[in-house]
């Protein structure tokens, strides 16, 4: 009797993959799906027909089918491909950069699959140059590319790629844009290469400049301004002129970005940034006056130094800031490319859906109201609620100097301003809105310090000169102390900071003639001493001298009345300088007399 075994599961079998009559050539940087679609047209097909047929898929693959969309494929996928188009796996893995970028798996976990995706998942493409495609492939059909910053230019042609066909209200011959009598743009695109080839980190910082120009794009320039009538020579006619400002946007500002990334990227800009500033972080670009100096001049615009000067906010600020503590500090050499959300411009294609809105319902958009994303709008409302009780406290105490545990009306506004100075991507309307209220809301410096210099200007407004040649002897002992090591550390002090303390009467040469509160009290003290033993010594007590009497010079009266008055005022004094003598003791002044030092 013999012993038979089940029949045991065998793997689905796949169709072979069959070589096909026409072999097709990618384009460097071609899209997926462009290169399945120009596959299908010389079969005169569409790519909708034959690619789910080849792979044996089914209709559901290019489900929400768009031509700005790219295409996924798995192993099984891409070797069915490469078969059939009779060019080699290696060959296509090169010339197509998401040929092997994801691996969608099959519905019964073996065979052929694909993945259609689009929208902000993938990666900005556009139709490459026309001319350069149908000399390559002999045909006119259009291919669509990856666009890079440094790819959108045809140098040959002189065409710029704008990838944007799909926009609502774009018309198809705005696909791309002639650059003829704009010899700067091809200008530009040399040095970018140069740049690109000489310098690792060129990529991460036409980011950063990319949107430093795009945050200037926004403003109101002068009238020579130059990139108004850049956009309107690449206009073809009868076209809305703001619709085609926001088309042309990164075009236009294209030169100004490939000059300032090569400012941002020259260690000549690092080492001057670093001379200006003395390793003091910047508060405002007026910190660095280089930086912005050399700006202005590869920017060739002499006034826009001026006009960037008072900026305390954006990417250009906090790349600054990085490239100072760098030196020093390992996260902010890692965090000089950083790019936060904040900073990000806004995508065209965005840009442009809100001037169509705002074109089409304008009472929507009349009272400025933006619409945001949920996150962006929650964190909105909060920004709203914490900036009114900013606003009370500015109103009681003149500033925003609020120590961390500080809690005004039951707001926690101290941990809501130390959260919001740590974070340096704040949008710049935030910014603005805090700076109002206080301009040093958030210093390069500690806010303690920031807090001592409101007591001294406080106390200036009400007391007069600081009098720092007399050791600021209408102050306070802690504040007396604290401006006098100002003044003994003056030269250490960030610029922002020796500004703040000329404004309340410390400058560079009153500075000089500071003398340390401690010694100079105790000095007058002795010396106010001494004078009472005198006074005593001839007149036989101290109760009859009065507020107008002078002993030595020194006004005796006067001093007496006010040690009399700290003495009521502090109980608990440290008997350090009490009076021994039967006729300056407690008589004359209640429970004693102390020293001011002890103030």
């Amino acid at each position: 009797m013999h012993d038979f075994l089940p029949p045991q599961p065998q793997p689905p079998r796949t169709a072979a993959a069959r070589p096909g009559p026409v072999r097709l050539a990618p384009l460097q940087g071609e899209t997926n799906l462009s290169y399945l679609d120009r596959l299908a047209d010389r079969y005169r097909l569409g790519v909708r027909d034959l690619i789910p047929a080849l792979l044996q898929t089914g209709g559901g693959l290019f489900k929400g089918y768009r031509t700005d969309g790219e295409v996924y494929l798995n192993a099984e996928a891409r070797t069915r491909i490469s078969a059939f188009s009779r060019v080699p796996e290696e060959i296509l893995g090169r010339a197509l950069p998401a040929w092997t970028a994801q691996e969608p798996l099959a519905a019964d976990g073996a065979g052929a699959a694909g993945r259609f995706r689009f929208g902000s998942v993938v990666p900005a493409a556009g139709e490459g140059c026309r001319p350069c495609t149908a000399a390559r492939t002999g045909r006119t059909k259009p291919a669509r590319v990856y666009l890079k910053p440094h790819t959108r230019i045809c140098p040959r042609h002189q065409r710029w790629m704008l990838g944007t066909h799909w926009i609502h209200g774009a018309p198809a011959d705005t696909e791309q844009v002639d650059l003829a009598g704009l010899p700067e743009m091809v200008t530009a695109h040399r040095q970018h290469l140069d740049l690109l080839r000489h310098r690792p980190d060129a990529v991460r910082a036409f980011e950063v400049a990319h949107a430093v120009v795009v945050s200037w794009w926004a403003q109101q320039w002068p009238e020579e301004e130059q990139w108004p009538r850049r956009a309107l020579r690449l206009a073809p006619p009868g076209t809305d002129p703001g619709w085609w400002r926001l088309l042309v946007r990164d075009a236009v500002t294209y030169p100004e970005t490939v000059a300032l990334a090569s400012v941002l990227t020259s260690e000549r800009t690092s080492q001057r940034l670093l001379d200006d500033t003395g390793g003091h972080l910047p508060h405002t670009l007026a910190h660095a006056p280089g930086l912005i100096t050399q700006l202005a001049r590869v920017a060739n615009r002499p006034w826009l130094r001026e006009r960037i000067a008072s900026t305390s906010a954006g990417p250009l600020l906090v790349w600054a800031q990085h490239c100072v503590r760098s030196p020093a500090d390992t996260a902010g050499a890692d965090g000089l490319w950083t790019l936060h959300m904040a900073h990000r411009p806004r995508p065209i294609a965005r840009e442009l859906r809100t001037y169509r809105d705002a074109a089409q319902r304008p009472e929507k958009t009349a009272g400025g109201t933006q619409l945001h994303l949920g996150l962006r709008l929650t964190s909105d409302q909060a920004f709203t609620t914490g900036l009114a009780h900013a606003r009370a406290y500015a109103a009681v105490h003149g500033h925003l100097a609020a120590p961390i545990h500080t809690r005004f009306n039951g707001y926690a506004l101290g941990t809501w301003l130390k959260n919001h100075r740590k974070f340096a991507a704040m949008p710049p309307e935030h910014v603005a809105a805090l700076e109002a209220l206080d301009p040093w809301w958030r210093p390069p410096w500690t806010v303690m310090w920031q807090r001592f210099y409101y007591q001294a200007r406080d106390h200036a407004r009400a007391r007069g000169t600081l009098r720092p040649e007399h050791g600021f002897p209408t102050t306070s002992f802690g504040l007396g102390e604290w401006l006098y090591n100002q003044c003994t550390g003056y030269d250490e002090l960030h610029p922002g900071q020796q500004r703040l303390l000329a404004g309340i009467g410390l400058t560079r040469e009153a500075v000089r003639a500071a003398r340390p509160r401690r010694k100079h009290m105790a000095t007058h003290f002795q010396r106010a001493l001494a004078c009472a033993r005198a006074f005593t010594d001839t007149h036989g007590t101290l109760v009859s001298a009065t507020t107008d009497t002078v002993q030595d010079g020194l006004r005796l009266g006067q001093w007496l009345s006010n040690q009399r008055s700290k003495d009521r005022a502090h109980q608990h004094r440290p008997p350090r300088y009490l009076f021994r003598g039967s006729a300056m003791g407690p008589p004359a002044f209640g429970s004693g007399m102390t020293s001011p030092s002890c103030c």
